[in-house]
């Protein structure tokens, strides 16, 4: 089974990567998939652009093979609704994955695009995150979804699980990255050593010198 990881990645960092690891050993994936968005309905206009996200998404997993990237929302172009790419996943690869999302989304799944579909096609992976309260009753209640959260914590988990579970929320390891902060960073001229991979890096100092500095 494979593991699709959607997000804006608005830059990919070491916490994704790290998290990505961990689910893809405690489970046992095939692979993890990274699907970067184009644009994301319930966020604010990216400041990172598509083609910069993808390319930081590929140099920061070269050498891992497990890890991919699937560029198919950014192909597309247009706004990225998560159900119409499972829907293309399921029909061109003939199986249904896992979806990871972070707390944070899956507080505001009742407000995407066709949360049932995205339900039907795929079995939830949602991950702990710093800061947000795991109040999933209210969202499935919003769904009219009859369906139970199962939590697991890492370094614990019964592969079996997925053959069973529809939405699963995984306890995993707390790191306190966070894109916005690493956003933030760059605007002030500080160092993101450590927060990225080395070769991403570079690439986001050389973005941000000639998109954004120059036109200052």
């Amino acid at each position: 089974m494979k593991a699709l990881f959607g997000g804006s990645f608005n830059p990919v960092h070491i916490g994704h990567l790290i998290v990505a690891r961990d689910i893809l050993e405690d489970f046992q994936f095939k692979k993890v998939i990274f699907v970067p968005a184009f644009i994301q309905p319930l966020k604010e206009n990216l400041l990172i652009p598509p083609e910069i996200r993808l390319k930081l998404l590929k140099v920061s997993i070269k050498g891992e093979k497990h890890f991919d990237v699937w560029d198919y929302e950014i192909k597309q172009e247009g706004v990225s609704y998560t159900y119409k790419t499972l829907e293309a996943y399921v029909k061109n690869y003939k199986e249904k994955p896992v979806l990871i999302m972070g707390t944070d989304s899956f507080l505001s799944f009742h407000r995407w695009k066709e949360p049932e579909k995205i339900l039907t096609l795929s079995t939830l992976l949602i991950v702990k995150r710093p800061g947000y309260e795991e109040n999933f009753t209210d969202v499935l209640k919003k769904l009219n979804a009859n369906l139970s959260v199962i939590e697991v914590e890492k370094g614990k988990v019964d592969k079996t699980i997925l053959s069973h579970a529809k939405i699963i929320f995984y306890k995993g390891r707390q790191l306190q990255i966070s894109a916005t902060e690493i956003r933030e960073r760059l605007k002030q001229g500080k160092s993101i050593k450590y927060m990225v991979t080395e070769e991403a890096e570079k690439i986001l100092r050389r973005w941000w010198e000639n998109a954004f500095q120059k036109n200052v």
